[in-house]
């Protein structure tokens, strides 16, 4: 090989005491590599602790007979030392035989690694030699290659670890070797004060908080155990660049198969609670604040390591449970309007009944009747009717705003013309006409979108003349819907206050209707619009896209 494609060619420092075998070695070698022999001024003065990076710092591997390794085996050891994870080959060219002279246990330096990588028994052909070093420097070349892509994978994280926004550190066996920003700005705290100590040292914490998360650890550690070995293979952890998805987590992971026949769904879920807990900390101002914290098992330094990462979840909290009393005031609003309200409308509505029948039966030129002179029975009766009637749809749309809002149960996929039909058979307007082109499809909760098209229906029955016609069908591009009539239509300066809660331009009307037919499209996410169709009436465009 001698040289990478594009790159100078290896370098060989020849450390041989011997002089002929030293210079037949450098007349061998030199046409293929650049051949160093001895120590140069930067290998001395890196070892003499300069800044040349140690001892023969570009050297690519280092050829030896045994009195070079006896006086250079200390600099060898540094080298190869400094190189790691790269590979710093050493190759022992000795005229002894192995069994004779040399003992491999003096070689060994490193970790129970020789100094010594091959050894090569003199005189020896050169394709031999060159073989034998070749195959060394392709370790080197590979392991230089792995070293890159290793440091690169470390400036990922370290990118990544440092613009995390939420407060994030990695343990190792329970102690910290990462920081970010973030958590010493949120303690207070100094990087280099916490490096390496143990999370039950952490001051900045709680106590009970730090032995929260130390069980939230093991918990975790042991739940992974487990899904490694359901998989039977690979060790469960993931890369530093999987720091991103505990920021993020959202319970999404692969599944593991169970037992039980759980779905995916359900294991992911399950082991995405073990990873999330939510636990009280302290900030240095005494505020006490709820944090998210999510732990991730990853493997860095070829460690197994976790993150922990902790996101304030103290407003999220706050809100939610703002928005539950508001439930809790909007439930028993809606039981005493149902109880209160419709029970006396009820009471009305019977005796309503009762004299209408008295109306329809009376003799107008009945002496007897006490209702003859200025004004019949009847013209009485049918203010009184339209008010009950008026007061019962008051009470079923603020039962609906206020027991189902905003919310969408869930969706499937719907024919909007038969939702629509669906709707139609509810509205009391026995002579307006419904027409319904287009066969579009879209993914709705089936209940909420029957409610809109009633409201809708509704709307155009009270607004317009008893025969209105009312049009449903699909925009162009199947962007969406649209709901329109041929009434008397919304002025263009009132359009954009038809759909607030209270509007209404009827003396019998609620004001609430199109106001929940709106909501109704904010809760699945579309958009509303009033215009005017072709025959002057209202027109609704909804864009579900």
């Amino acid at each position: 090989m001698g040289a990478s494609t594009d790159g100078p060619p290896d370098r060989v420092r020849v450390l041989v005491a011997h002089d002929r075998n030293r210079e037949l070695l450098a007349e061998w070698l030199g046409d293929t590599y650049e051949v160093v022999s001895g120590l140069d001024d930067e290998g001395t003065a890196a070892d003499e602790g300069g800044d040349g990076g140690g001892p023969f710092a570009d050297t690519d591997l280092c050829l030896v007979d045994p009195e070079g390794f006896a006086a250079h085996r200390e600099r060898l050891r540094t080298w190869k030392d400094r190189a790691d994870p790269v590979f710093a080959p050493v190759v022992l060219a000795t005229e002894e035989p192995l069994s004779e002279g040399l003992d491999p246990e003096s070689w060994e330096s490193i970790d129970g690694l020789y100094v010594v990588d091959d050894v090569v028994q003199i005189p020896v052909e050169k394709a031999v030699l060159f073989r034998r070093l070749e195959n060394l420097l392709s370790r080197r070349s590979l392991s230089t290659d792995l070293a890159r892509s290793y440091e690169r994978a470390e400036e990922r994280f370290a990118s990544l670890f440092h613009a995390t926004p939420d407060p994030a550190l990695v343990l190792s066996e329970g102690h910290v070797i990462y920081v970010n920003d973030a958590f010493c700005e949120a303690f207070g705290v100094d990087r280099d004060d916490i490096h390496w100590r143990h999370i039950a040292e952490l001051d900045a914490l709680p106590p009970t908080t730090r032995g929260e998360i130390e069980s939230q650890i093991e918990r975790v550690l042991a739940a992974e155990a487990e899904n490694d070995a359901a998989e039977g293979a690979g060790d469960g952890a993931e890369s530093p660049e999987d720091l991103r998805e505990a920021a993020v987590d959202d319970g999404t992971d692969a599944a593991v198969a169970t037992e039980t026949g759980a779905s995916a769904d359900d294991a992911a879920a399950e082991r995405s609670a073990e990873r999330t807990e939510t636990v009280v900390v302290e900030r240095p101002d005494g505020e006490e604040r709820y944090v998210e914290t999510n732990v991730k098992p990853m493997i860095l330094d070829d460690r197994r390591n976790v993150a922990v990462v902790m996101r304030d979840v103290t407003e999220r909290r706050r809100r939610k449970r703002e928005l539950e009393r508001k439930n809790e005031r909007l439930e028993e609003f809606a039981s005493i309007v149902s109880h209160d309200l419709r029970n006396p409308i009820q009471v009305l509505d019977g005796r309503l009944s009762h004299l209408e029948e008295v109306a329809d039966a009376a003799d107008p030129s009945d002496d007897g009747d006490p209702f003859a002179g200025d004004e019949s029975l009847a013209d009485q009766v049918e203010p009184m009717r339209r008010s009950v009637d008026r007061m019962s749809d008051l009470v079923e749309d603020m039962l609906t705003l206020a027991r189902e809002g905003t919310a969408v149960d869930g969706t499937e996929v719907v024919a909007l013309a038969a939702v629509a039909d669906e709707a139609w058979a509810t509205t009391d307007a026995p002579e307006a006409t419904l027409a319904v082109d287009g066969d579009l499809a879209l993914a709705a909760d089936p209940s909420r979108l029957r409610q809109l098209f009633e409201n809708c229906f509704r709307n155009a029955a009270d607004h317009g003349p008893d025969d209105v016609t009312i049009r449903v069908g699909d925009l162009p591009d199947g962007r969406g819907f649209f709901v329109e009539d041929d009434g008397p239509g919304i002025p263009p300066d009132e359009r954009a206050e038809v759909f607030e809660l209270g509007h209404t331009t009827s003396e019998d009307g609620t004001g609430l209707g199109l106001g929940i037919v709106s909501e109704i499209v904010d809760a699945h996410g579309w958009s509303i619009s009033a215009t005017e169709s072709e025959n002057g009436g209202a027109r609704f465009e909804v864009v579900t896209e």
